[in-house]
């Protein structure tokens, strides 16, 4: 689209909260009150805001959708911020979302939507209106934390595509704007009469004032004036401090003096003049537009500024306006529309400061939180300090929207003096009904959701009997007991369970070692399971006791289990360890030397397993002997743990037991081929730590052949590992993954495979004629050689190397400095190996399989490693035929290009003209993209008037070899002289060029704006049918 660019979308998903209210039937919603005593759990802000735009009416909004999905995102259910409702993003919709925000968050606004009826219950799914009523409903009564726009947008005349279009939310508001008053003023009762009132609504009337347009002679005081109607005022951030600043700068007229001096009618005669805009009548909503969208000329590109420009939460516009006028002149700031990122994209969102709740909000697609006026002052923008390096903040206000306080006196704006209390009774009947019915099913859903959210199933096990009981983890210990109790009873049929219920209780189950864990005191009784951390799948047992006596007292013993290594460094069967809980480590060591038939406590090393990383890797991680006097209950051994054990030195280096799992641990699976087979059947376990030629090796017994006769590639089509002493991890190997076996001689690190071009040169290219756009042909580019090479090779070595097989071509050549050896960048030349430096260091893009060009050159050459090589065409404004507007098309070395400025071209290029009257003074020059030569005209558009005194290798040219400039005479006119006196001939090659600029003007592409349709627009209805 347009400048300012446009952002792109993709804002922050996330959740709030929401109220338990089903009905309508307050004006603001009242705090949430709890569900089932509980709030939800905070839900992973990296989950999508769910979909739920679709109505649940289709009469009403033409939904396909009867009800809503039963599948949700967990934050679909999380309660609504208590500081508003969010906006789901459809892809880029950010723009639109925040402009939503402030226009539901502004009481006018809102009152306006509200206001507005429709004609008829079939005048619903396309009426821009009636879906902005739905959705402002569902933000101020609804229950879900966050509402679709899709019918919305689909109101708008889009398509789904349409929502992944960046655009401008300036521009959306124009567009949207008129899009409404449109309906307005269209809207018809079922007479087919334009209902009252309706038709003399508009949101225009409360965001448009007038401006006047002026020149005033400064002679005789008279000019011309034109009154126009705005909706935004444009500032100019360039240059200012404050919104206060350029308001002053937006007033300051232009003196329109010398070869620019305004023809006055009163004077008959050109005078100097006044030219400006000034302020006539503001509206009750004013909008500031920051021009932070500018065009570097410098760079030629487009840029946004994010110098700081401060705005006031007051201002008063009196000093502003043209006259004094009676009436309100000071507002309140009410939005701040927000714009992250650079000129080419970036995400919108806004602070808002909701009017009938006092309290300033940040609107970011589905979240809505609390804001503080510190948090709106760092989107002023970031002060430019000297020596500063880092980049300013790109996050800063974009476009502002200002509240006029107080009653006014103007018609436009009686809105402005209601007293605001927007309750369900202002909404109609049918949507209000929606809304409600939506709740009452949204409820629903979430009690059920809920239910299953937090439901644990534990298995209960009484002697060879067990059974599963499902209840909320908010219900307590005892309620648990009741439930297994009443499980268990059922389960015997007519016989009665043969203990009281006071005779029992629930005890943890340790599936591992299988015997009783956990006991729950008394007073875990009352506690909820949640608090007991209590899980879905824990086993537990029902233990008795006989009536006035006691339950099983728990055991002071636990069981450890123990195993150690064999020779083969394979595990032996585990060895149960009986022990006191409260034993120090260092009788579990005199246990396990015992046991296991070690030398002694003292050599005896012991180990247990930690998870290692983010893979779930197993590591031994030894326990010393400063723990010998540490209990195993405070070093968490507990009832079934495993620990392993083996002879040494405590805490040596070596240990077999951590080499074991450091084994288990790396060593991965790979599978590969035979050779001259296709299937990958093989299998081999290696340590993925090893080098490549350690799994070389590993495979070369396998196929029967020496290692240097076969190579390794990651797949059939890849290039071969040629480093073999890289790892295997590092070569992108994984368990399960396939390497392909493939004959021939490896080659070495250092080493690469590149096909060699040769250079023919072509005819020059014809250019397009009649508004024709052709692409100019590249040279042609004859196969020559493939040849492995070496990084370390030099320019000189690789030119040496090459010179029989050019020979064998058909050249004549016979000195090896009159080749170039250049890279290869598309179908073009780039950079030039220079004779004393590696293809590493002066090409280090080349890689194996790539292409270089050999260019054969007339006379030797020892281009200079600061020397550069460029392109330079002619361009010919005034040529009479297309053809002839780009010519003298050469190649030129720049000296000391690392150093040379711009201005240093000059005098080259003014050589390579051959023209004695463009002298240095009169050379022009502009980069233009190489695609632009297809079409001459696209080089009026560039910057001709360039800093002379920048380097060409820095900004804004950044040159290498192989790229080209343009240049021209600074005194050639744009366009063509033709007299009366010249040729039939001349003057239609004269008419081809009128047609080709024509042409060439139409074919551009054009950026695309945002479009609005309604019902009322032509061809809308064949559009909601498709």
């Amino acid at each position: 689209m347009g400048y300012p660019p446009d952002p792109i979308g993709g804002g922050e998903e996330g959740c709030t909260s929401c109220s338990l209210r089903v009905s309508l039937t307050m004006s603001a919603p009242p705090p949430p009150p709890p569900l089932l005593g509980k709030k939800l759990p905070p839900v992973s802000k990296n989950k999508k805001a769910p979909a739920g735009g679709a109505s649940l009416q289709q009469a009403i909004s033409g939904s396909s959708s009867g009800t809503l999905p039963t599948v949700r995102a967990a934050n679909f259910f999380q309660e609504k911020s208590a500081y508003g409702t969010g906006l789901s993003n459809q892809g880029a919709t950010c723009y639109m979302n925040s402009l939503l925000q402030t226009l539901y968050l502004t009481p006018e606004c809102r009152q306006l939507i509200y206001a507005w009826r429709r004609p008829s219950e079939s005048a619903g799914t396309f009426s821009i209106p009636f879906q902005l009523q739905r959705l402002f409903a569902r933000m101020q009564f609804g229950l879900v934390p966050s509402v679709e726009t899709k019918d919305l947008t689909r109101s708008f005349g889009w398509e789904e595509g349409d929502s992944f279009d960046q655009h401008d939310v300036q521009e959306l508001m124009k567009v949207l704007f008129d899009a409404l008053d449109s309906t307005f003023a269209n809207t018809k009762g079922k007479d087919g009469d334009k209902q009252q009132g309706q038709d003399t609504m508009s949101i225009n009337n409360l965001f448009q004032g007038h401006l006047e347009d002026y020149i005033t002679c400064q002679t005789c005081g008279q000019g011309s004036r034109r009154v126009d109607a705005f909706t935004d005022v444009p500032l100019v951030v360039r240059g200012m401090s404050s919104v206060q600043d350029a308001l002053v700068m937006f007033n300051t007229p232009e003196i329109l003096d010398g070869d620019n001096k305004y023809s006055c009618s009163t004077c008959g005669s050109k005078q100097d003049a006044q030219k400006g805009l000034r302020l006539v009548d503001l509206p009750p909503l004013l909008t500031l537009q920051l021009k932070r969208f500018d065009y570097d000329p410098a760079t030629w590109r487009r840029v946004k500024l994010n110098t700081r420009m401060t705005f006031p939460m007051e201002l008063g516009m009196a000093p502003y306006l043209a006259t004094h006028t009676e009436g309100a002149h000071m507002y309140d700031l009410l939005s701040v529309l927000i714009h992250s990122g650079g000129a080419m994209g970036g995400h919108y969102f806004a602070y808002v400061h909701d009017v009938l709740n006092n309290q300033w909000v940040k609107v970011n697609d589905s979240q809505v939180t609390a804001i503080t006026p510190k948090d709106i002052e760092a989107m002023y923008g970031e002060e430019e300090a000297p020596g500063k390096s880092a980049p300013l903040s790109s996050t800063n206000a974009y476009m502002l929207v200002y509240r006029r306080r107080g009653p006014s006196t103007t018609t436009e704006s009686k809105l402005t003096t209601a007293t605001f209390q927007i309750g369900s009774e202002d909404i109609p009947h049918d949507v209000r009904d929606e809304v409600t019915k939506e709740n009452e099913d949204f409820m629903k859903e979430r009690d059920e959701y809920i239910k299953r959210r937090d439901n644990l199933s534990l298995k209960v096990l009484y002697g060879s009997d067990s059974t599963v009981i499902n209840i909320n983890k908010f219900q307590t210990l005892s309620d648990a007991v009741d439930h297994a109790y009443a499980s268990l009873s059922s389960s015997g049929g007519d016989q009665p369970f043969p203990h009281a219920r006071e005779n029992v209780r629930l005890r943890g189950w340790n599936s591992f070692t299988q015997s009783p864990g956990d006991i729950y005191a008394e007073e875990d009784a009352k506690k909820t399971l949640d608090a007991l951390h209590f899980h879905s799948n824990k086993q537990l047992i029902l233990e008795t006791r006989e009536p006035g006596g006691e339950f099983p007292r728990p055991s002071t013993k636990i069981i450890i289990r123990a195993v150690g290594l064999d020779q083969s460094n394979e595990f032996l069967a585990p060895m149960d360890i009986i022990i006191e809980k409260t034993a120090p480590l260092s009788q579990l060591r005199t246990k396990a030397s015992e046991s296991m038939r070690l030398s002694g406590p003292d050599t005896c090393r012991l180990f247990r397993l930690i998870l290692k990383g983010g893979d779930g890797a197993r590591e031994a991680e030894e326990m010393d002997a400063t723990k010998n006097d540490t209990t195993l209950e405070q070093l968490n051994i507990a009832e079934g743990t495993v620990i392993y054990a083996e002879e040494g030195d405590i805490c040596s280096a070596e240990s077999g037991i951590q080499q074991r799992f450091d084994s288990e641990r790396f060593m991965i699976e790979i599978g590969y081929n035979r050779l001259d087979e296709k299937a990958y059947d093989h299998f081999i376990s290696v340590d993925r730590r090893k080098p490549l030629r350690t799994l070389k090796a590993r495979i070369a017994p396998v196929l029967e052949c020496p290692v240097d006769t076969f190579k390794l590639c990651k797949n059939a089509l890849s290039k071969e590992f040629k480093d073999e002493d890289i790892t295997i991890q590092e070569a992108g190997l994984f368990d399960g993954c396939t390497v392909h076996v493939a004959k021939g001689s490896p080659m070495q690190k250092g080493q690469l495979k590149a096909s060699f071009l040769i250079h023919v040169p072509t005819v020059e290219p014809s250019l397009p004629t009649q508004g024709e756009v052709t692409t100019i042909p590249p040279p042609t580019l004859k196969p020559l050689q493939s040849l492995i090479i070496s990084e370390s090779q030099t320019g000189a070595e690789l030119r040496a190397l090459l010179l029989p097989y050019v020979k064998e071509s058909g050249s004549s050549v016979s000195d090896p400095a009159c080749l170039r050896v250049r890279e290869k960048l598309g179908s073009r030349m780039g950079k030039i190996l220079r004779t004393n430096k590696s293809l590493k260091q002066n090409l280090p893009n080349v890689k194996d399989g790539s292409e270089l060009i050999i260019q054969v050159l007339d006379a030797p050459e020892d281009l200079q490693n600061d020397d550069m090589l460029l392109e330079v065409v002619r361009f010919r404004p005034s040529a009479l035929r297309v053809a002839d507007m780009l010519s003298e098309k050469a190649e030129l070395v720049v000296p000391n290009a690392s150093t040379a400025p711009i201005s240093g071209l000059l005098p080259l290029l003014s050589q390579v003209s051959r023209n004695p009257q463009i002298g240095p003074s009169l050379v022009q020059v502009t980069k233009p993209m190489r695609f632009m030569l297809a079409d001459p005209f696209c080089l009026f558009s560039l910057n001709w008037e360039v800093d002379t005194d920048r380097t060409i290798t820095q900004s804004p040219w950044y040159m290498t070899d192989g790229d080209i400039i343009a240049y021209k005479d600074g005194a050639e006119p744009d366009w063509p002289a033709i007299v009366d006196e010249e040729s039939d001939e001349a003057k239609e090659a004269l008419e081809k060029r009128k047609q080709a600029t024509t042409a060439a003007i139409a074919t551009r592409p054009k950026e695309k704006g945002v479009k609005i349709y309604t019902q009322y627009d032509e061809g809308y209805e064949f559009m909601s049918e498709n």
